[in-house]
């Protein structure tokens, strides 16, 4: 299994914050790198709750569970499902307040298919593209909170987004 963590501070109260990640369905609205999503479970959030993601391209796609809830605090969310080569991906998102503002960190949790092979692909490059992956939805988060403008395929230029 391969793990790493990153996060980003936001300038919101953890409230917000969590509000915004609570909306399973509408991580489309703040990931760059998901076309579109929405529930698949009459539970929009909380334990057990579903989501279908397109993801940028063609026709890759993740369907998610949240497999643990700590409302107000952390998820973890279990790809049970994608065509990307992963055998196995829960990643834990979680947040704590920093004065007026929110850290919000993701730890993914990962083994890719192919065995060895897949263990060489992870380090030659999949690691590398993961996180800068993980690091574009934290900005897309971010930017999303702080201006309440949905994201779309692009990843925000936060300096830009600041004047």
């Amino acid at each position: 299994m391969a793990h790493f963590s990153t996060q980003i501070r936001i300038n919101a109260t953890t409230e917000k914050v969590w509000e915004v990640l609570a909306d399973f369905g509408g991580i489309y609205r703040w990931n760059p790198g998901v076309r579109h999503s929405y529930s698949t479970s009459e539970n929009s959030h909380g334990r057990l709750a579903t989501r279908h993601c397109e993801l940028l391209k063609g026709d890759e796609f993740l369907n998610e569970q949240i497999l643990e809830w700590r409302d107000g605090e952390s998820f973890k969310v279990d790809i049970y499902e994608t065509n990307l080569p992963f055998h196995r991906n829960v990643v834990e998102f979680s947040i704590e307040a920093d004065g007026s503002g929110t850290i919000v960190m993701v730890a993914p949790d990962y083994a890719l298919k192919y065995g060895l092979l897949g263990r060489l692909m992870n380090q030659i490059v999949v690691r590398r593209k993961f996180r800068k992956g993980m690091e574009d939805l934290l900005t897309g988060l971010k930017y999303h909170i702080e201006t309440g403008e949905v994201v779309g395929d692009r990843v925000p230029d936060m300096a830009a987004a600041a004047v």
